[in-house]
């Protein structure tokens, strides 16, 4: 137990400095009840973009990390 909770105090540092280099969105958000994990997704949008997430839950806290990258050619 404690060995998951410290990964994703991990991921969400990880997370946090990913944030900090790509210049993207950071939201905190409370969650109603109990939740460990991390989440990764790549979406492809209209006109050449690209939208990243990055999300880490720890306990009732959620840290989610949004960004928007335009597609090299």
């Amino acid at each position: 137990m404690i060995t998951l909770i410290l990964l994703c105090v991990l991921a969400a540092i990880l997370i946090t400095f990913i944030a900090q280099q790509v210049d993207a969105d950071i939201y905190f958000q409370p969650i109603v009840g109990l939740m460990f994990g991390a989440l990764y997704s790549k979406e492809e949008l209209e006109d050449d973009l690209t939208q990243y997430t990055l999300q880490s839950c720890i306990f009732f806290i959620s840290l989610t990390v949004i960004w928007v990258e335009t597609k090299k050619k």
